[in-house]
């Protein structure tokens, strides 16, 4: 009895400290957890109503007026990325924070401000996506008011990315939570009330202002920094404009093979079949985010672990990251090509038209980004980029061109194929950099690039 009690509170004691160690990843990841699973709840208890209230045309065009507005967040030129950055490694020291933040802020207000004739071009134009002539009118009113959205959220980068360089992730996480819940809650109101998309447009404005404020407010409490147009730097902004025009490449490359789904489809074929794209992509994406907060937790660790050249340590930490996140996407790539189909016809009915092969490029997708996320994250987080912002923009012409090509032959199924495809080109393409960085600073430490090593 006594050996055994020593043996438990060794085994207790163990555990105890494996806890305290990894407080902050276990604190990190489960909100983030939560974050996704409060926008899951809210995703699949809205979908179906949005889709039977507003019909598949209103709902394929209430995602197009998002997909087009989440373009403009490119105007950023990636100055958030190297901001947080350069914020980890300097938020003890009170006048750099000064000159990083309002240099930041002055910048985002002029590239959101740039991005209005380009916003008045397409609202102009909105016929060139096929909306059908009566909805117009309400589409052109309901873009102002996303534009409106995207504005305020694009100033709200600024207090979201200093929470971020300060690992408050939980109360982070916190906050986007409650901009979920108020937007349920709204959403659900106007589409018991009877409201259309450009009421449910207005509430996305409000939920924007009260998000804001909100950041505003909480990195103010842990971080002590004023607004003045004397911080800003002219010196630090062009200093940013390098790294930062690698970010924003990449960026913009992403949001062409990965967010242009909801255009490409309405312009390729209809804003009716939006929805049948969107629906089939939900499960898949959903999942894979999820997978991604597994590595993504990891950033500031990853910039510190480099800073100090910890190479051994970057490659324990990719090494478990690479694992775990592998293990988690085969595991839910087969049960969602198993179940997949009928938890969406469980969610949207019965009579939803499922397109099968839609989710099955969609699952294969999801495990093989989830994989290459892990090296991917590495590369973004320690100042890598240049080359996959290049092999990016290769990779953005690239899935346009397949697009129109393939939706010609296989119509909804081509578009994913597409986006698809190139993800996975662009991927394998740009991942061996950060190998072959490790491989040469480990071997100057006689230690071998071994994936199986763990500690």
């Amino acid at each position: 009895m006594y050996l055994r009690g020593i043996l438990e509170n060794s085994i207790f004691s163990k555990i105890q400290r494996q806890l305290l160690r990894n407080q902050r990843f276990i604190l990190h990841l489960g909100s983030s957890y939560a974050l996704l699973g409060v926008n899951m709840v809210s995703m699949f208890l809205l979908t179906p109503s949005l889709i039977q209230h507003l019909g598949k045309e209103q709902y394929g065009i209430w995602l197009l007026l998002f997909g087009i507005t989440n373009y403009f967040n490119l105007s950023s030129f990636g100055f958030g990325q190297t901001f947080t950055l350069e914020l980890i490694k300097k938020q003890n020291r009170p006048k750099e924070v000064n000159r990083l933040i309002n240099t930041l802020l002055f910048s985002l207000f002029i590239f959101a401000a740039g991005t209005f004739p380009i916003f008045l071009l397409i609202q102009y134009n909105l016929q060139i996506f096929k909306i059908s002539a009566p909805m117009l009118p309400e589409a052109s009113r309901s873009l102002w008011l996303i534009y409106v959205v995207f504005f305020l959220n694009f100033l709200s980068q600024m207090p979201f990315n200093v929470l971020f360089s300060l690992h408050k992730l939980g109360l982070r996480n916190g906050i986007e939570m409650g901009r979920v819940v108020l937007n349920f809650v709204l959403t659900w109101m106007i589409i018991h009330r009877g409201g259309g998309i450009l009421e449910l447009s207005a509430a996305s404005v409000v939920v924007a202002i009260f998000y804001g404020i909100a950041l505003l407010i909480v990195s103010r409490v842990f971080l002590k920094y004023e607004f003045s147009i004397r911080h800003y730097s002219a010196k630090l902004f062009r200093k940013f404009l390098r790294p930062s025009l690698h970010f924003f490449l990449l960026g913009l490359a992403m949001q062409i093979i990965i967010f242009s789904d909801s255009i490409l489809v309405s312009s390729l074929e209809s804003p009716a079949l939006v929805a049948a794209y969107t629906i089939a992509l939900r499960l898949p994406d959903v999942s894979m985010r999820l997978i991604f907060k597994i590595a993504d937790v990891k950033v500031p660790k990853i910039t510190t672990l480099y800073s100090s050249a910890s190479w051994n340590g970057l490659w324990l930490l990719h090494n478990r990251l690479f694992w775990l996140t592998a293990a988690a996407a085969a595991g839910v790539s087969i049960l969602l090509l198993l179940l997949g189909p009928h938890i969406i016809r469980l969610w949207i009915g019965p009579d939803f038209e499922l397109h099968y092969s839609l989710l099955l490029i969609f699952c294969l997708n999801m495990f093989t980004q989830s994989v290459l996320h892990v090296p991917g994250i590495f590369i973004q987080s320690m100042g890598m980029h240049e080359r996959a912002s290049i092999f990016s923009m290769f990779g953005a012409v690239v899935s346009i061109a397949a697009a129109w090509y393939f939706s010609k032959l296989f119509g909804l199924e081509g578009i994913a194929l597409a986006l698809c495809g190139t993800q996975f080109l662009v991927g394998i393409l740009v991942v061996p950099q950060f190998y072959r960085f490790l491989w040469l600073r480990l071997r100057d430490q006689s230690l071998a690039l071994n994936l199986f090593r763990l500690k």
